[in-house]
Order: C-alpha cells, then sequence, then structure tokens
C-alpha cells in the first residue's frame, strides 16, 4: 500500500511539472494575443473602492475592482459602450467610451461620491460608514460565504491585534494569554482547525508550549491590516486546509496618491499601575508616472501588565493535591513593519514585492506559592509551601518575502508568487545567553500550620475538596477559598525558606516555508463562463527542541532565602492579589527574589549546583521525546473551477482542488535504556469537491448555498512518537505517528440583505459532517515515581458533526428623528450543537465547540465624532476529555466589554481614547461542566489608552 501511495505521489509531482511547463506556453501564447482592454481605479475622495460593481451596459458583462480598486475589462470588441460603476453608499457613476481596434483605454481615477444628504452630515473624511461600505461591497459581491472587516473600521475598537480584530465577527471565538487575543476558533471548532492566511498564503506557526497548526496572533500589529476575510466556506482557488474556515489578512499595498499617517499614544494598566504606549506610522505614494508604488508601515506597541491567578492541580476526581498562587507582571513589546513596492510595466502587467516583520518580545516575571496539601502530615497537622520566582523573557518573530505579478491578458488574466516565511519562538538570554530559558529558582517552607478540616484522604493520599465534592474550598467564598492556613495571620518567612532547586525550562520552536510558489491562470471563455485553474507548492520544514533541567545544591545544608538578603524584595502587588475577588490570600506572601537577584543568583551560585538527573527532562536522559521532534512536508496543490452565470440572478461555481502531503517526522524512541532516532513518513491526497451557487434576488438581498470538502492536518506534536513529562503541570504528553487528517463534508445555506444607507441583515444555517476527527485523551496515572499524573495523547475518533445557526444586524437608526438617527447598533449571534463518540462509546460535543457566541455594539457617529461600545460573550466549551465527565476540562463562559471613542478635529488631526475589558472579568478553566471545580482563575485589569492620530 505504502508503495503505491508512493507511486502515486512521483507520478502527480512528474505530471504536474509537465503541467507546469505546458502553463509556461499557454501564458506566452496568451501574452501575444492581447487586444481591446478598458481599464481604471475607483476611489472615493482618496482611498480605493474594493468590491465595486463594473458593468457594461447592455452587456452580460460584470466584473468587481479588486483590494486596489482596481478594474480590467478585457475581450471587448471595438465600439462604443457605457460603463457603469455602482457601490453601496455611494452614487454610480456612469462614463462613455469608444474603444478602437487594439486600443487599452485607461479611465484613470474615477471618483465616486456619496449622496447628498449624507455629505451635507460630513465635515471631515474618514467616517465610520465609508468604512463600512468598503466592506460590505466586498461580502456583497463574493460567490463565497464570508466576513470583511475593513482597516478603518478595526480601528474604531481598542483592538490591538489581529486576534481581537475578528472576535467581533459572528461565529468566531478567540483563546486569550494574559488578556491579549492570540487564538482564533471558527465556528465552535479547534483553533488548529482554521486556516491563517496572510494574503492568501497559509502561515507558518511558533509556540512557547503549542505542537499545533494554529497561529498565535499576538505578534501581529492590526496597524498593518488593510482587510480581514473570514472566509466560511471556501472556493477550490483558496487553500482549504481548514474545517471551520480561514481568516486571510491582507496586508496594505502603495496607495494612488502620498499618504502619511502617524500616531501616537499612551495608556495605563490599572492592576499594573503602570503605563501602555504605542507609535505608528505609514507612508507610501507613487511616483509621477504612477508607475511606481511604494508603502513603509510601522507599528510599536509597549504594555505593562499585570495578571493575578490561581491554579488547583487535580489527579481526576481524587481532590486538589497542589494550589498555585500565581503573581505575573511584565512589559510586552509589539513591533510590526509592512514594506510593498509595485512597479506597472504596462497596462496590462503589474509587478510587486512586500515584506513583513513582526515580533512580540514579553519579559515576564513570576511568582508562585504552591500550597501542597499532598504534603499534608495528620500527626502535626502541617504541610509545606513553596515559592517559585520566575523570570523569563518570550520572543516570537515571524519574517515573510513575496515577490510576484498579474498579467492581463485579452482573455482573462495570469498571476504568480514566490514566498518565503519564517516564524520562530525561543527564550531570551535570562540568565544568561548559554542558558536561556523559562528560569525558576525555588525556595521551600516546611511546618506550615494547615486547618484539618479543609483535608481528607480517600485513599489516594491527602488531598483538599472543592466544596461541590464535600470540602471546604468554595470559589464563590474567597475566605473559604483560602482559608487553610490554621494561623489567620501566617505570612511566608525567608528565614524558614529553603532552598530547593533551580530550573531551566528551554524551548525552541521554528517553522519556515522555504518556498510557496503560486500560479493562477483565470479566462473569460465567454460573457458568462470563467474558467480558472492553478497550482500551490510549499516545502516545510518545522524544527523543536525541548528540555527541562533541575539543579540541587551540590553539598551540605541548601541556604535559606534569608542568606540572600542582597537579592531579596518585597512581591510587587503582593497585597493587591486578587482584589477583584475581595480576597486577602496576599497579605500572606513575604519576601521574594527581586529580577536582578534572580540572574545574580546563577552568576554567584553556580559552582555549588549540580545536575538534577532524575528529575531533569532531555534527550541525554532519554526523555522530553514528544519535545524533540523535526518535520519537513510538502505540499503539492491543484484546482480548476469554472463561474457560470445562468442569468442576472443566478451564478453557479464549480470545482475541485487536490492537495498531496508528503509528512516526514523525525523524532526519538528509547529501547532498552537506549535512545534510538525514529522516522516516520505519511503521504496522503485529500480530494476536495466544491460547490457554490449564489441567487440575487435584486440589488439588495442574496441567497447563497455551498457544500465543500475540506481537510485539516494532524497537529505537528501529535505526530511524535514519543512523550515529555511537564513538572510543572503533573502531566505527561504523547504523540501519536499513526495519525490520519480530518475531514469535513460542509454545508451552508445564507441569506443576506444590504440596506441602501449601508448596513446588513443576515441569516444562515450550516452543518459538517466530520470523519477521523482528532482529540485530546487522557487518564491518570504513574510516571517516574510521581503518582497522580495525567497522561494525554491525541486519537482519531469516529465520526463527529457540527451544526449551528448564525444571525446578525448592522443598522443605523437613520430612520429616526433628531440625535437618535446617528445612533446604530451591530448584533450578532451563532448557536451550535455537536457530537462526537470516543472511543469506548461515550458521546461528547467536539472540543472548542461552544453552544453560542454573542456580540453587540452600540455606536454614535455625528460629523467627526465616533463612539462605540462592544460587547463580546462566549459560552464554555471543552478542552479536554477525560475517562469521565467530571474530569473534563472547560474553557469556562467569558464576557468582555470594550470602548472607543474619537474626535475628527480636522482633515489631518484625530484624538482618540480607548478602554479595555471594562467588566474584568475571568478567563476561567474548570473540570466538569460547572465552575465549581476551577482548574484555573485569571484577572487582567482594565486597561486605558489616550493619543493622536495625525493624517496627510
Amino acid at each position: 500500500m505504502i508503495c503505491i501511495k508512493n507511486l502515486i505521489y512521483v507520478k502527480m509531482k512528474t505530471k504536474l511539472e509537465k503541467l507546469l511547463t505546458l502553463v509556461l506556453f499557454c501564458f506566452i501564447v496568451f501574452a501575444s494575443a492581447q487586444k481591446q482592454f478598458i481599464i481604471g481605479t475607483v476611489l472615493d475622495d482618496s482611498q480605493p473602492l474594493p468590491g465595486a460593481t463594473v458593468k457594461i451596459k447592455g452587456l452580460p458583462r460584470t466584473i468587481t475592482t479588486d483590494i486596489e480598486g482596481k478594474f480590467t475589462l478585457t475581450d471587448i470588441k471595438d465600439g462604443q459602450y457605457t460603463i457603469q460603476i455602482s457601490y453601496i453608499g455611494y452614487e454610480s457613476s456612469d462614463i462613455t467610451v469608444d474603444l478602437k481596434p487594439e486600443q487599452t483605454v485607461d479611465l484613470g481615477i474615477i471618483k465616486l461620491s456619496q449622496p447628498r444628504k449624507n455629505i451635507d452630515e460630513v465635515v471631515v473624511t474618514g467616517t465610520l460608514k465609508n468604512t463600512e461600505a468598503r466592506a460590505l461591497n466586498l461580502q456583497k459581491n463574493a460567490i463565497n460565504i464570508t466576513n470583511v472587516i475593513a482597516s478603518d473600521g478595526i480601528g474604531k475598537l481598542p483592538d490591538r491585534n489581529a486576534a481581537e480584530t475578528v472576535q467581533r465577527v459572528q461565529g468566531v471565538s478567540i483563546e486569550r494569554d494574559q488578556g491579549e487575543g492570540r487564538f482564533v476558533s471558527l465556528r465552535g471548532l479547534p483553533p488548529f482547525w482554521a486556516s491563517t492566511t496572510i494574503n492568501g498564503n497559509r502561515l507558518p506557526t511558533a509556540e512557547e508550549e503549542t505542537t499545533s497548526r494554529a497561529t498565535a496572533f499576538d505578534f501581529f500589529p492590526t496597524e498593518l491590516i488593510s482587510y480581514v476575510h473570514v472566509n466560511k466556506s471556501f472556493t477550490p482557488d483558496m487553500e482549504a486546509d481548514g474545517i471551520g474556515g480561514g481568516v486571510n489578512f491582507i496586508t496594505k499595498t502603495p496607495p494612488m496618491k502620498t499618504e502619511f499617517k502617524a500616531t501616537i499614544g499612551s495608556g495605563y494598566n490599572a492592576k499594573s499601575d503602570k503605563g501602555v504606549y504605542n507609535l505608528g506610522f505609514l507612508y507610501g505614494g507613487r511616483t509621477k508616472d504612477k508607475k511606481f508604488g511604494y508603502l513603509f508601515n510601522f507599528a510599536h506597541f509597549i504594555r505593562n501588565w499585570s495578571t493575578d491567578n490561581f491554579e488547583a492541580r487535580r489527579s481526576g476526581d481524587e481532590g486538589v493535591f497542589r494550589l498555585e498562587l500565581r503573581d505575573y507582571n511584565g512589559i510586552r513589546k509589539t513591533t510590526g513593519v509592512n514594506t510593498a513596492f509595485e512597479y506597472v510595466l504596462s497596462p496590462k502587467t503589474t509587478f510587486y514585492l512586500k515584506g513583513m516583520y513582526g515580533t512580540l518580545s514579553d519579559d515576564e516575571t513570576h511568582y508562585k506559592h504552591r500550597i501542597r496539601f499532598d504534603k499534608f502530615n495528620s500527626t502535626n497537622n502541617t504541610a509545606r509551601v513553596e515559592l517559585q520566582n520566575i523570570h523569563n523573557l518570550l520572543i516570537t518573530e515571524l519574517t515573510s518575502v513575496s515577490l510576484g505579478a498579474i498579467h492581463q491578458l485579452n482573455k482573462g488574466k495570469i498571476d504568480w508568487d514566490l514566498s518565503y516565511y519564517d516564524n520562530k519562538f525561543k527564550y531570551g538570554n535570562i540568565p544568561d545567553k548559554q542558558n536561556n530559558s523559562y528560569y525558576v529558582i525555588k525556595y521551600t517552607q516546611s511546618g506550615v500550620g494547615i486547618n484539618p478540616d479543609y483535608i481528607s484522604d480517600h485513599g489516594n493520599g491527602p488531598r483538599a475538596y472543592w466544596k461541590a465534592d464535600g470540602g471546604k474550598l468554595d470559589y464563590k467564598n474567597p475566605d473559604a477559598l483560602f482559608g487553610f492556613y490554621s494561623d489567620p495571620n501566617f505570612k511566608m518567612d525567608a528565614s524558614q525558606m529553603r532552598f530547593t532547586d533551580l530550573e531551566f525550562y528551554k524551548v525552541f520552536v521554528e517553522e519556515k516555508d522555504k518556498i510557496v510558489a503560486a500560479f493562477n491562470h483565470e479566462i473569460n471563455a465567454s460573457d458568462k463562463l470563467t474558467l480558472k485553474y492553478g497550482f500551490k507548492y510549499r516545502d516545510k520544514e518545522r524544527n523543536a527542541r525541548f528540555s527541562d533541567i533541575f539543579y540541587n545544591w551540590s553539598s551540605g545544608t541548601a541556604p535559606l532565602l534569608s542568606d540572600f538578603s542582597q537579592y531579596i524584595t518585597k512581591q510587587p502587588n503582593g497585597p493587591k492579589y486578587l482584589s477583584e475577588m475581595n480576597a486577602h490570600i496576599g497579605n500572606t506572601f513575604g519576601p521574594v527574589l527581586s529580577t536582578k537577584g534572580m540572574n545574580q543568583f546563577w552568576y554567584d551560585n553556580q559552582g555549588n549546583l549540580k545536575i538534577n538527573t532524575a528529575d531533569s527532562e532531555a534527550l541525554e536522559y532519554n526523555k522530553a521525546l514528544g519535545r524533540n521532534f523535526d518535520v519537513f512536508e510538502k505540499h503539492a496543490d491543484a484546482y480548476g473551477m469554472a463561474t457560470y452565470k445562468l442569468n442576472d440572478k443566478i451564478t453557479l461555481l464549480g470545482g475541485i482542488r487536490l492537495s498531496n502531503t508528503s509528512t516526514k517526522v523525525k523524532g526519538y524512541s528509547v529501547n532498552d535504556d537506549v535512545l534510538t532516532p525514529v522516522e516516520n513518513t505519511k503521504n496522503y491526497l485529500a480530494v476536495l469537491p466544491m460547490i457554490h451557487l449564489k441567487y440575487t434576488l435584486n440589488d439588495r438581498a442574496n441567497l447563497r448555498f455551498a457544500a465543500t470538502r475540506t481537510f485539516s492536518r494532524p497537529n505537528f506534536g501529535d505526530l511524535t512518537p514519543g512523550g515529555t513529562y511537564i513538572e510543572a503541570d503533573n502531566e505527561f504528553k504523547g504523540g501519536n505517528p499513526n495519525l490520519n487528517p480530518t475531514y469535513s463534508l460542509n454545508f451552508d445555506l445564507m441569506g443576506e440583505y444590504y440596506f441602501a444607507n449601508v448596513g446588513i441583515l443576515s441569516g444562515g444555517v450550516f452543518y459538517k459532517s466530520i470523519t477521523n476527527p482528532i482529540f485530546q485523551d487522557s487518564f491518570i496515572g504513574n510516571y517516574n515515581g510521581t503518582t497522580g499524573v495525567q497522561f494525554t495523547a491525541p486519537n482519531n475518533g469516529k465520526a463527529a458533526w457540527l451544526g449551528g445557526i448564525e444571525l446578525g444586524i448592522n443598522k443605523r437608526f437613520d430612520f429616526l428623528p433628531g440625535i437618535l438617527q446617528y445612533f446604530g447598533v451591530q448584533l450578532n449571534a451563532t448557536f451550535m450543537t455537536s457530537e462526537m463518540e470516543k472511543p469506548g462509546g461515550r458521546k461528547v460535543a467536539l472540543p472548542y465547540q461552544a453552544k453560542e457566541l454573542y456580540n453587540a455594539q452600540l455606536f454614535f457617529e455625528k460629523k467627526g465624532f465616533n463612539a462605540r461600545l462592544a460587547y463580546n460573550y462566549k459560552g464554555k466549551y471543552a478542552v479536554e476529555y477525560a475517562e469521565e465527565d467530571i474530569n473534563d476540562s472547560y474553557y469556562g463562559k467569558y464576557s468582555n466589554l470594550d470602548f472607543g471613542g474619537s474626535y475628527q478635529f480636522t482633515k489631518y488631526l484625530t484624538v482618540y481614547a480607548d478602554i479595555n475589558n471594562i467588566l474584568n472579568k475571568p478567563l476561567i478553566y474548570h473540570f466538569g461542566k460547572n465552575e465549581d471545580r476551577p482548574e484555573q482563575v485569571e484577572y487582567y485589569g482594565v486597561r486605558f489608552n489616550l493619543g493622536v492620530k495625525l493624517n496627510f
């Protein structure tokens, strides 16, 4: 069977090479056969109008403008024509053209204007309404089911990265890290089942903990984005590795005329009691002959942050063996750079070069108090408390370069693109360059008095139990939750805290798409029929390195924390810890090592330390197999599709995409205590047919249907042959080299009504029939002498399904009198349900599938004043399933409220104010379906920002 699959792959590769040669020949033939063209660029006052409808009156020929507002009408006989250009929220424009043989007519810049009533209401430019018009036109004229967000609309709310931008779209939810959006989930499916692309190319991924294909967005500033397309259904010319759908971020391109924009702002984080700063600029334009375009885009965002967190470590239903009180403080710096160059060789040929760089550095200091209920001594009613002093610098970097061109032909166009992407994660040089790591120094205070009423032993050793399980820990009552110390005035004592160990937790991940080559050819076969085919090739390499090394004091009695008084400081924000819960447990926090003191400790004491090989996880000790691996993957895709306009109302699109994946994973296994390199390969061909139907009831209403087949490749870490024990989580994570890709048959039905004065009413249903879903299975066991270890490993489940309803409205109250006409709302809701059967017959919802998602926005816009209040709600969903439902891990329900306001004083100057996380609701993970067994609870605080924007 393997030989047959390899033979198919080789034959397919050979055919693709021959086909590419034929394509180049066709390109030469088509290029030499070019005849008459009509070209132009549609703008409002200064900005492109993408998605504008361009129609030749009297002929069944209609096209839309591209992202830059440009259009090209090809394959037209000579004669006189009337070109009609229309756009939602703007007055139409008719242009008469006298086309002669072998002539290219350049209509230049065509400016559309708003109706007179709207112009009278606007004193300065750049209103929210103009922004929505651009987004809605792209959405209205698309053949697939999609939601579009425009760049100016992004700036109306305090969304600082790409993930936070898309959370406002129906059917989208996000996961957060330290209060900032990170991972995106579409239609209640896991983040790694959604594709993330920049300018149509899938992004490589690199992240500290996850080994999945999900992209972390916290390094990607919103200032670099021109448009966002949230694709709920794919067409064959899109990468279809995304069961949930895909998010395509389109970066900014050279403007038609010189532009300079600058933003500077400053703010305040209430929890850290420190500042927030942001700076950005955009400069772009074109040479006098309009042939050469350029753009430089820069964004820099610095924010102090603080997070209060507690986590309950629980061995199945055995109770809490360790309670962790975590106090985080740090400073994050995000930098984004986007450059774009464009050269118009002729009216028919344009070349481009794009480059992007994004980085996130997070300098984090973290103090963790670990109450060890499992070490309770019933003789004297004492246990031990551990203090971990942690300092680390997390760095994520993305670099990309793309070179391509668009060639207009007499009967269509050809475009090609060559790209390179590199995404990496690493720890910075803490405590030094040789040991860059998540750096931990641990002390232990023994003999701490614990109230024995909190402790029970059900045959698994001493544990504390939640109130729901008959214990004293009560999440809703902070006095009961943190009342376990027998002395109400207890405080950690440096003279009683003895050095335990020092830890270097090292991670390096790099994923490179060494080349991504794409070719597309669109052919206007007739006024009603458009054909398109293309190819895409990707050569990917991913390297992951991990170790977790522990050092103990080499000889004699380990020192006390008080012995290092030169390193000691008070714990930052200690008394304010979990003030949102009205908790006072922060008063028990004693002295800690300062950030500088942690680094100095290693310099001064490394001669007194020795490696603890028994507890360390590294390849040299035949451990950490699941986190050290290399992946070499090649994707070869080909597609063909046809779009047929049956009449003025009905448009059909049908086609197929073939996606061949060749994966090689190099890892390690241990046989008879000998570390052995292991190599696994897997080849598979995904056959993905797709059908779309668009029924245009009238100029304002569309009805869409899509039936598509998509897939998701297994996560990289899931394919590793070994496993890794993580001491901090008491968890052993394993892999499964035999995983199969997951497939989905998708059905979508969506109706849309576009209001005349810019807005939309939409509703739809969707259903997904999923085969080979991958989920994390878990059970409790022992590892290396440690009991209560949670073992997790990925497995293919049986068939699953997901169904849902999406509803949305975006409407101004322009039908109301007086000041009320300047108000409006954007409301959307998604309701979902699903089912998957685990091995053993247990039926559960799909992981990451929330039952409901809500967005509600109230906005006010009058002349230069804009204000918007936005509410976002996500229901709970399961993250991991255990053997019994009481031990399932859930990401709890979460709600958020943000405010964004601005006033445009002149055409060049705008002042803005933002407030994030007004409700300051906690992020919660919990065991079982209710929050009364919390696994993790986190508070981030409210954030404020005030600044100015300049536009020339």
